[in-house]
C-alpha cells in the first residue's frame, strides 16, 4: 500500500498529465524549494512551480509522464519516470523539432506534516534530450 505522500506525488503527476496546472501545483506549498538540476534553475513558489510546469507543455504540448515508480520514504519520495512527447514548440533558444523524444527523469521530494512539498530535486538529461530531437550532435 501507498504512503500518503506517494498517493499526493501520483496525483500531481496524474494532474500534469491532465494540464491541471491548479492541481499539480498544490503539490508545492507556497513557498517551496525546487530545483531543476539539468537546468540549474530553482523555483521559489507554487507559482514559480506551475509556470516551470507550464512551459513543459509549450515546448511538447502533447507530453506526458509515464511508467512511474515511486519509492516511498516517510518524509522522503523518490519518483522515476520518463516524459514522452513530440516538440512542436520552442525549447529554450531551439525551434520545434516535431520529433518525438523519450527523457528519463529522476525526482526527490520532501513533505511537511500538511502533506505540502517543501523541497524537491528534479534530474534529467538535458543533453540526451537536445541530441533526441537534433538539435546537437552526439559527442565524438
Amino acid at each position: 500500500m501507498s504512503s500518503k505522500n506517494v498517493e499526493i506525488l501520483r496525483n500531481a503527476h496524474q494532474a500534469f498529465n491532465a494540464k491541471n496546472f491548479d492541481q499539480a501545483s498544490k503539490l508545492v506549498a507556497v513557498t517551496t524549494k525546487v530545483i531543476d538540476h539539468g537546468r540549474n534553475l530553482t523555483l521559489n513558489s507554487r507559482q514559480e512551480f506551475r509556470g516551470w510546469m507550464e512551459a513543459f507543455f509549450a515546448m511538447a504540448s502533447d507530453i506526458k509522464l509515464v511508467d512511474a515508480h515511486y519509492i516511498d520514504d516517510g518524509d522522503y519520495v523518490t519518483a522515476q519516470f520518463r516524459a514522452v512527447g513530440k516538440q512542436d514548440g520552442p525549447l529554450l533558444a531551439f525551434p520545434a523539432s516535431q520529433k518525438s523524444f523519450s527523457l528519463d527523469v529522476c525526482e526527490v521530494w520532501r513533505f511537511n506534516a500538511n502533506g505540502e512539498a517543501v523541497e524537491g530535486h528534479n534530474y534529467s538529461d538535458g543533453l540526451g534530450l537536445l541530441i533526441q530531437l537534433g538539435h546537437i550532435q552526439p559527442p565524438m
